[in-house]
């Protein structure tokens, strides 16, 4: 698979011009140039690096969460050290250790104005880098800076490579400013190694030793080409709709096997309501027909309050207590309240079925309780006040 990389500045694509490498299906770079994107060679995949101060490299203490909650976090453990709003900036978490994290942090609308510019041009982009990634491991105690025309990537010199604009020939002032401080707290390093782009202004090495007060060198050339391994910054809301639909082709399975359970969870809770309505169907017509039978001669309204209001009578004619008599009320009440019923009761009255109980003010603290314990005898309750309650004997349907 062929693939062209890019290398974006700050100014593109204002300046449409940019560095730009082909990679053939051997995986080996068959040709290179600057040029518009007209010119660029046609290739099967488009990837990007991020040029120096597009993306800065932070460290912060970081707890495991689900991937969900993840981007939150990390804007709250790195709001400190942020100059623009949290919310403005994408995060890549890059490597771990413990609870301690490196994340990259790019401003989110210049990576969208990126990716909408280059899918526009046919080349949506499946992989981008930032280019403080590309510095490997540096040697204690040793300054390394990857220098390209305008910009370089230091490394060495804090606890993660950063990117710092170069003042021409002469060293950078955040650099002079470094060694400044290194010097104050005996921290002076052996050397510092420069590493130039082709495109990278000449260096006087000695009026930079001269500046920094350490000896300064320079090694191989530095080609931003070099970087090919690191962590893809498109992913959330910049994953390329190619892997979001290898994604999504790779859960489908799963997707269908939740699908299907959850189908049969609503065809099994669907027939056990209709089955339930059936049978309560099926207790009414019955309850119809033994109060048909028991009283013939009553039009059915309420069949399960008929027979209630029924058989009350038929036993108060028989000289007993019908379930909604005072007593029998008060009964169910003593044992609701147990042991609280003594001076928990301030007030009672009765009529037509009806309690009405005036709570002292050692239970009227705990009314929902007392709600609670008398519903559980079968009563039907209705708060009237702060301190009243409304019992009936409940009709069981």
């Amino acid at each position: 698979m062929t693939q062209l990389r890019l290398y974006i500045t700050e100014t593109w694509p204002q300046d449409p011009i940019c560095d730009w490498e082909l990679i053939g299906t051997d995986g080996q770079t068959s040709a290179a140039g600057r040029s518009e994107p007209r010119h660029w060679p046609a290739a099967e995949r488009t990837e990007f690096v991020l040029s120096g101060t597009q993306a800065v490299w932070l460290s912060a203490r970081l707890p495991r969460a689900p991937k969900r909650e993840q981007d939150k976090l990390v804007r709250f453990a790195l709001e400190d050290q942020l100059v623009q709003e949290p919310d403005s900036q994408h995060y890549t978490i890059t490597d771990r250790d413990g609870d301690l994290a490196r994340v990259l942090v790019c401003a989110r609308e210049r990576l969208r104005q990126i990716v909408a510019q280059l899918d526009a041009l046919g080349r949506a982009p499946s992989r981008a880098l930032a280019e403080i990634q590309a510095v490997g491991p540096t040697a204690e105690g040793e300054w390394v800076l990857h220098c390209g025309a305008s910009q370089a990537v230091a490394s060495g010199i804090g606890p993660a490579p950063f990117a710092l604009d170069l003042d021409g020939s002469a060293p950078p002032s955040l650099l002079v400013a470094a060694a400044a401080q290194a010097r104050e707290t005996n921290r002076l390093p052996s050397r510092c190694l420069l590493h130039r782009a082709p495109d990278a202004s000449a260096v006087d090495c000695a009026a930079w030793q001269s500046a920094l007060g350490i000896p300064v060198e320079e090694g191989p050339a530095y080609q931003w080409s070099s970087l090919t391994h690191g962590t893809n910054l498109l992913h959330g809301e910049f994953m390329p709709d190619k892997e979001r639909s290898a994604w999504l082709r790779r859960a489908k399975p799963v997707l269908w096997a939740a699908g299907a359970a959850i189908a049969l969870e609503l065809l099994l809770s669907t027939g056990q309501v209709l089955m339930q309505r059936a049978e309560l169907k099926d207790a009414r017509e019955r309850m119809q027909t033994v109060f048909k039978t028991a009283f013939p001669n009553q039009p059915i309204v309420d069949p399960a309050a008929q027979m209630r209001s029924q058989l009350n009578q038929l036993k108060r004619a028989h000289g007993k207590l019908g379930d909604d008599d005072a007593l029998a009320l008060l009964a169910l009440v003593g044992e609701a309240l147990a042991d609280q019923a003594r001076d928990g009761l301030d007030g009672l009255k009765y009529e037509n079925g009806r309690l009405d109980l005036t709570l002292s003010p050692r239970l009227s603290g705990n009314i929902a309780m007392v709600q609670q314990r008398l519903a559980a005898r079968g009563l039907m309750v209705v708060q009237q006040g702060d301190n009243q309650l409304a019992v009936r004997k409940e009709v069981s349907q």
